[in-house]
């Protein structure tokens, strides 16, 4: 108990120093997952393609449009292929996950590779549609959201899908009791927990600060079972679902096999090791000022 006690206090003395897994190590992560990303692409995409098709978006019109935190340019190619009239402009951290938008060469793209809040922050151009996909975790909402409201036009719209409270359900707790249970070999925390709205309402209370209105929202679940628990956490590694965990360890190799076995304790149901995706998506429109 007494050792517990010492490792959550040491815990949060690392974050209040700051001493945490931060965007720089979110980069590298993503440097990496850039291989591998197309699994996540061939699971999820599709709940990622039933935004990008709301007749609440517009289509016909020659409009601006921001992909921000586009990762391998997913939304962007589909926009490509669903209006003629986009000019995008795609912005992501990882030059490794902008490699296959910079390489398609296209005359109505604009990559920049650039720490995404650093981009909103100076950039003068404004946007008729902003679209933000599977990425709000790693922002302060706060921030991200009036500096989209900056950048975007006058009843612009903003069209996000995101994870939301209830997603990964017991990966937190797995990754928080292995790293309790190997102290020594933690370096820095992570978090993502804090900046996942609570479902459809969350979202949108959290957009209404900001000066959007709502105009759809939907929250799905897809759930996936894998035979094994080390292919669960495989999926979790190499799809960019647990970006930056890697990051909390001095050695992950060696605290792998502890993060296996509590997979294997929490996760087992009905023959299958299964993890849930929770996610809202939907589409706001700017109408004031953040408050």
């Amino acid at each position: 108990m007494l050792n517990k006690l010492t490792f959550y206090l040491k815990l949060g003395q690392k974050w209040i120093q700051k001493e945490v897994v931060d965007a720089t190590d979110y980069k590298a992560a993503y440097d990496e997952v850039s291989k591998t990303y197309s699994l996540w692409l061939e699971k999820m995409g599709q709940y990622t393609d039933q935004l990008i098709s709301s007749e609440t978006i517009p289509l016909k019109e020659s409009l601006k449009v921001l992909d921000f935190a586009c990762g391998t340019g997913y939304i962007t190619k589909k926009l490509l292929e669903s209006s003629s009239n986009y000019v995008i402009t795609a912005v992501d951290q990882s030059s490794e996950m902008l490699k296959t938008l910079v390489e398609l060469d296209h005359e109505r793209i604009h990559t920049i590779c650039s720490d995404g809040l650093s981009f909103l922050k100076h950039t003068t151009e404004t946007y008729d549609i902003i679209f933000f996909g599977w990425a709000l975790s790693y922002f302060d909402h706060h921030e991200v959201f009036k500096l989209f409201n900056k950048v975007l036009k006058p009843n612009g719209t903003l069209a996000i899908i995101t994870n939301v409270n209830g997603t990964l359900d017991k990966i937190e707790d797995i990754f928080l009791k292995t790293m309790a249970e190997n102290p020594t070999e933690v370096i820095k925390p992570m978090s993502i927990k804090q900046n996942l709205p609570n479902g459809r309402k969350g979202l949108s209370k959290w957009c209404h600060q900001s000066g959007f209105e709502t105009i759809e929202t939907h929250e799905k679940e897809a759930v996936y079972q894998f035979d094994t628990p080390e292919k669960l956490l495989e999926w979790l590694n190499l799809t960019g679902a647990a970006a930056g965990t890697q990051m909390i360890f001095k050695n992950y190799e060696r605290v792998k096999p502890a993060l296996i076995k509590a997979i294997q304790k929490e996760k087992y149901h009905n023959g299958t090791y299964s993890i849930n995706h929770k996610f809202v998506y939907g589409v706001f429109r700017k109408v004031a000022r953040p408050k």
